[in-house]
């Protein structure tokens, strides 16, 4: 018996496109992460922090982790300090 193969091709017009999410962080945590891997991509908000846009992965991620009342520059920061620490600056 021969095994079906799938034909679909595909196609854009078809396919919806999500926007990534985004993450508001503040200007501390941005700096943090410039240190460490580079400036990220984003635009500064009017109050100082930053707009950020993540992956879904990275966001779901980061909600896993992030304690009770924590926000998510909390969060990064924490992350980030944890990973410094146990991996040093490369």
């Amino acid at each position: 018996m021969l095994a079906q193969t799938n034909t679909a091709r595909f196609n854009p017009a078809r396919t919806p496109i999500k926007a990534m999410p985004n993450i508001e962080i503040t200007e501390e945590c941005r700096a943090l992460i410039e240190s460490a891997a580079g400036a990220p991509t984003g635009r500064r908000l009017p109050n100082g922090n930053w707009l950020i846009p993540v992956n879904e992965a990275t966001l779901a991620g980061l909600q896993q982790v992030r304690l009770r009342g924590e926000t998510i520059s909390d969060c990064i920061i924490r992350l980030m300090i944890v990973a410094l620490h146990k991996y040093g600056l490369q």
